[in-house]
């Protein structure tokens, strides 16, 4: 049969039958009659908050905060693995048992997804922890992907409540990635130690690259949400102030989640988690000095 299939008679034979197979068992289905994605997303009435946000932006920490409150689910990194709520576990459990799942309707099935959560949480709000490096899981491999998304004009056409988390000092952001990712730890309950990692050196190209690539992201998130009332921009170092010897959050916050949460506000100020920064990396990164010139040269901007 391989054989065959290598024969170049063979093949044209298979080409020409390709329409015919294509009509009889992969007929495409006309799903014009289906809720589009703002649908899905207007249909949660406000109560699905979105949390747009890189790796390494303190987004686990935050999301730690608003779970504290007695009116809030937070959902996790739905387009992780890892998390009970993993946009790809419910497509195992669910709508891959009942048709192949094509990339056409890998988007058009994550806004269902998002909506079905919200539902089933009574009248609780939730928040979905969106990684924007992970979104063209969702909106399809035929494109590079860019600072724009489909998502982020959905989300605007829909009004449904968005936070931004920045972080302002992306060159530390990177390098704590690249320790922690050897560490094999991002929070300190993963329990490593950073004398495990070895030095190595930080590519300073691969920096500049992300830090153009993140910045043009939140310029145009900023540019698509622009004077939205339930549009919140929040900056990593600018969660936390210090008292004493202890770390809260900013005292400004929790009013300002309950405002576009439309909860009460009852949020703990004491964070629960402690990041695994890569602060003090100057023992394992061999090239410290030329990362430090660039961290000065982005944090002047």
């Amino acid at each position: 049969m391989v054989r065959l299939l290598h024969n170049p008679a063979v093949r044209e034979r298979l080409r020409q039958m390709r329409p015919l197979y294509n009509a009889v068992f992969r007929r495409k289905r006309n799903y014009d009659h289906l809720p589009t994605p703002v649908d899905w997303l207007s249909s949660m009435q406000g109560r699905g908050v979105f949390l747009l946000c890189y790796g390494r932006s303190g987004s686990t920490v935050f999301a730690d905060f608003l779970a504290a409150h007695p009116g809030i689910v937070t959902f996790g990194e739905v387009l992780g693995e890892e998390s009970y709520y993993s946009y790809f576990q419910w497509l195992s459990r669910g709508p891959l048992w009942l048709w192949p799942l094509r990339p056409t309707l890998m988007e058009r099935e994550f806004y269902r997804f998002c909506a079905r959560l919200i539902q089933r949480q009574g009248g609780l709000r939730g928040l979905f922890d969106i990684k924007i490096e992970s979104l063209h899981l969702i909106e399809g491999n035929w494109r590079m992907p860019g600072p724009d998304f489909r998502l982020f004009h959905h989300l605007r056409d829909a009004g449904v409540p968005v936070i931004l988390l920045t972080r302002r000092d992306l060159v530390a952001r990177y390098v704590s990635g690249q320790v922690a990712e050897r560490r094999g730890a991002y929070h300190s309950y993963h329990g490593a130690s950073g004398d495990s990692v070895a030095p190595f050196e930080i590519d300073i190209n691969a920096i500049r690259a992300q830090v153009a690539q993140i910045d043009a992201t939140y310029d145009t998130i900023r540019r698509i949400f622009a004077s939205r009332e339930n549009f919140v921009e929040l900056a990593y170092e600018d969660l936390f102030v210090a008292e004493g010897d202890c770390t809260r959050f900013a005292p400004d916050l929790p009013a300002r989640m309950a405002a576009l949460f439309g909860v009460e506000n009852s949020f703990c100020t004491t964070p629960r988690l402690q990041k695994v920064s890569g602060e003090g990396y100057g023992r394992v990164i061999t090239n410290r000095e030329a990362v430090e010139a660039y961290r000065a040269e982005v944090l002047s901007r």
